[in-house]
């Protein structure tokens, strides 16, 4: 993936992650979780940025061949 793809897909996972963290203390009505919400919701979008950007795929590296 190129490389402004890979940060536009972090930053809107960040984002969408916040935000579902703040919506949820609306939600709940709880004022004072606003801060736990957020971390939560920063977490959240970290780890969904690792699922979306991480290469899983193991490469073999091609082996070095030295001649002497």
């Amino acid at each position: 993936m190129p490389r402004l793809h890979r940060l536009l897909v972090l930053l809107v996972a960040l984002a969408v992650g916040v935000l579902s963290g703040v919506w949820v203390v609306q939600v709940t009505g709880v004022p004072a979780l606003g801060g736990t919400g957020i971390g939560w919701g920063f977490l959240a979008g970290m780890l969904l940025d690792f699922v979306l950007v991480a290469d899983f795929h193991h490469r073999p590296k091609p082996a070095r061949v030295r001649h002497q």
